[in-house]
């Protein structure tokens, strides 16, 4: 996260700065995984690939809760 002592816990801020983080991630576990795949390391490539789905996944649920958190409050 960028700045966590100005977030309140459970605002929009707070998830958006979370998803920007698991993109972040994503992003290093993606250019870890076209090295592993330039070098043929298979274990690495498919240890980065999973850590790369995780990240993905993470970022998705967190996208859905920060919809379904907007659409409650503009209820």
């Amino acid at each position: 996260m960028t700045n966590n002592e100005n977030i309140s816990h459970g605002t929009p801020l707070a998830y958006r700065e979370f998803i920007a983080e698991m993109l972040a991630l994503a992003q290093i576990q993606a250019d870890l995984g076209t090295t592993y795949a330039a070098i043929g390391d298979d274990a690495g490539l498919e240890y980065t690939v999973r850590r790369l789905a995780a990240y993905t996944r993470t970022a998705v649920t967190v996208l859905k809760d920060l919809k379904g958190m907007k659409e409650a409050n503009d209820a």
